[in-house]
């Protein structure tokens, strides 16, 4: 450790994180898919401004309802955002981990309020890019938008998609479905493994929702078919492209979510 370093730790985990805080920022904004047009230098400035926030487990960062006047970037940790329907039943959305990004859509709707609840699932640091902060910065580097834009049109898409899937496909296949998504949003997934981050079973359920009981079935399921396996919290998709396959036959949305196309340049003949 360094003057100046935060020891964050993590009772479920066991484990402790050193967090080096004005130095970590730039590279913490570095990872959002907001700034991957913008380079570590030019983000110094934006750094330089922004303040942190530490949460500890179950801390609520965001209330439906709230002014949406910030965007945040999570640094460590991970949060889930999630609403409670009439009957007391929690929904998850989306887990945000260590560079994903948090709060876009209110930030960018024209009542500026929160809809969801976001709550921290594990010690976690975010980084709040304020409105006074971040919308000058937007207009130096016009691609930030232009990213917010793809990533908002996804998001959507992929809602839809998890919508019309409670109608009309089976439980495995909705959960096949999000642990792929899960694993595409991580950044924790190694070359050799397609892993998810930390997930219990009760979050599992809500993102799918039923109950954790029929969950642990289906994922006994999986594992008996040789499909996923359990390693510390965890799961291993063991044959990621092969459930990609199999889910994308009459799913086409079971591919990646978010992967840019790399489109050739104007002129070279491809239309």
């Amino acid at each position: 450790m360094v003057p100046g370093d935060v020891l964050v730790v993590d009772p479920a985990a066991a484990e402790t994180v050193v967090v080096r805080e004005l130095h970590d920022v730039p590279a913490g904004l570095a990872r959002s898919y907001l700034f991957e047009d913008v380079s570590i230098d030019q983000l110094e400035p934006l750094a330089a401004v922004v303040t942190t926030r530490r949460l500890v487990r179950g801390e609520t960062l965001i209330r439906v309802g709230d002014t949406a006047n910030e965007i945040y970037v999570v640094l460590t940790g991970e949060l889930k955002d999630c609403v409670v329907d009439a009957a007391g039943v929690e929904v998850v959305h989306f887990l945000h981990g260590p560079g994903m990004t948090i709060g876009e859509p209110a930030f960018f709707a024209v009542d500026h309020r929160r809809v969801v609840e976001v709550i921290a699932v594990a010690p976690s640091m975010v980084v709040r890019l304020g409105r006074r902060e971040l919308e000058p910065f937007m207009a130096r580097y016009p691609s930030i938008k232009d990213r917010v834009l793809e990533r908002l049109a996804s998001d959507t898409r992929w809602q839809t998609t998890m919508i019309s899937s409670l109608l009309s496909r089976s439980l495995t296949d909705r959960l096949v479905l999000r642990l792929l998504e899960l694993v595409d949003s991580s950044p924790e997934g190694r070359a050799a493994l397609s892993m998810t981050p930390k997930i219990s079973q009760s979050t599992l359920a809500a993102m799918v929702g039923v109950s954790r009981e029929n969950v642990n079935r289906a994922l006994s399921a999986l594992a008996a078919q040789g499909s996923i396996r359990q390693e510390n919290g965890r799961y291993v998709l063991v044959d990621e492209e092969r459930l990609r396959r199999d889910l994308a036959r009459d799913w086409p949305l079971a591919g990646r979510r978010d992967r840019r196309l790399h489109l050739p340049p104007a002129g070279d003949g491809v239309s």
